[in-house]
């Protein structure tokens, strides 16, 4: 029985704030590396180490909240990461010695990758947890949105230090939603603690969720590479990136609406479809308007399909923990996507992106649908179905 207050709006709220903060770092990690390089003067391999360190501690973070999500108090969990990462951040603001700054990067990373778990976690105990997934989604894009737009001011206002102080400040203000939260969550069958992970339907939809992340990974590393080589120029290609990435709005904001009225595995599946039709729109020689479709219809089928997938793991899963190492899962899947389209690709030839585009959006689609299938045979005491909880 999910206790009131878990289940009230300003916890729904305060969730959903949660993981726009904890992942404002990772986030605008573009901002970030570009920043460091013409404002600090780091080199490009600098600025690589810089990103690589944010994602190993936000990986190795969600990685360990998976045994500390259902057993330490909310609260007192919400206030260590939002403290963590205003205590990495506020140093950041004018320390700029290369070592000090990847090692706070890092341990800003690490401590903001837990406040997502627990948002995450949070939301999958609501009725419905898909339209707090799709919300939560939306909320990030508009924040990468609005903060891409106003990078250049920041930039030029405080350098990079002024980038830090708008994070730092985030976390502070988030520290206020702290009284907002729940005490703990639904009530869930331990299955042997974390080893209840590895139940065959939990872990083909863990699966599932880190099969598309390579996918992700390919499209959203050589997409505007692949408009550029079709002849499209540097500055609209740009352009259409940033215009076809609003839509991930759309996608999460429809998630928010229809909810699981059509349970979750048709939603994943239509997702599938439409990134198919991203992909095979940028086959051979394209133009501006088959790129920026391509680009909009790909950042929709994200961010709705993500919503559900969420959803679809924390159906499965009766521990309770899957939600939240999908974070781990997504880091280590958009690594791997843009590691094997590198050894794949040549100049002027980017079909093998496209390959893995599909071939790991079907892979993750027919893994969840498996999951779901195992899901439903099986007798195990406490198994969630897939309609709406109460």
């Amino acid at each position: 029985m999910i206790s009131r207050r878990s289940d009230s709006g300003a916890a729904f709220a305060a969730a959903l704030l949660l993981t726009v903060v904890g992942g404002s770092l990772f986030n605008i990690m573009p901002l970030l590396t570009a920043s460091a390089v013409d404002t600090l003067g780091f080199s490009d391999r600098q600025a690589g180490l810089l990103s690589l360190a944010i994602s190993i501690g936000s990986g190795v973070s969600a990685i360990c909240a998976v045994g500390w999500v259902r057993s330490w108090n909310w609260r007192r969990a919400a206030a260590l990461g939002l403290g963590g990462m205003l205590a990495a951040c506020a140093p950041l603001m004018l320390a700029h010695a290369y070592p000090l700054f990847v090692l706070l990067q890092g341990v800003a990373g690490f401590f903001g990758a837990a406040v997502v778990c627990l948002g995450v976690t949070i939301l999958s105990d609501r009725r419905e947890p898909a339209r707090g997934f799709g919300m939560a989604n939306a909320l990030q894009v508009i924040y990468q949105i609005c903060t891409f737009l106003l990078g250049p001011t920041l930039l030029r206002i405080g350098g990079l230090g002024g980038v830090m102080a708008l994070l730092a400040l985030l976390c502070a203000l988030a520290l206020l939603l702290v009284p907002l939260l729940p005490d703990r969550g639904r009530p869930v069958r331990s299955l042997g603690g974390s080893r209840g992970l590895l139940r065959p339907a939990t872990l083909l939809a863990l699966l599932g969720f880190g099969a598309y992340f390579v996918n992700a990974g390919a499209y959203w590393t050589y997409v505007q590479i692949m408009g550029e080589a079709s002849g499209i120029p540097p500055g609209l290609a740009a352009t259409c990136v940033a215009v076809g990435a609003s839509a991930g709005i759309l996608g999460g904001a429809t998630a928010w609406l229809v909810g699981e009225r059509f349970g979750s595995l048709r939603p994943i599946l239509l997702s599938c479809l439409l990134t198919l039709g991203s992909g095979f729109l940028l086959r051979g020689s394209f133009g501006a308007t088959a790129f920026v479709t391509s680009v909009l219809l790909y950042f929709f089928a994200w961010n709705y399909a993500v919503a559900y997938q969420l959803s679809m793991v924390n159906t499965v899963d009766a521990t309770g923990r899957g939600v939240a190492i999908t974070q781990a899962l997504a880091f280590l899947g958009a690594a791997g996507g843009a590691g094997l389209a590198a050894l794949l690709v040549s100049p002027g030839h980017y079909g093998a992106v496209i390959g893995l585009v599909a071939l790991n959006a079907c892979l993750s689609t027919a893994s969840f649908a498996l999951a779901l299938r195992l899901h439903q045979r099986s007798d195990a005491p406490g198994a969630l179905s897939e309609a709406p909880r109460s």
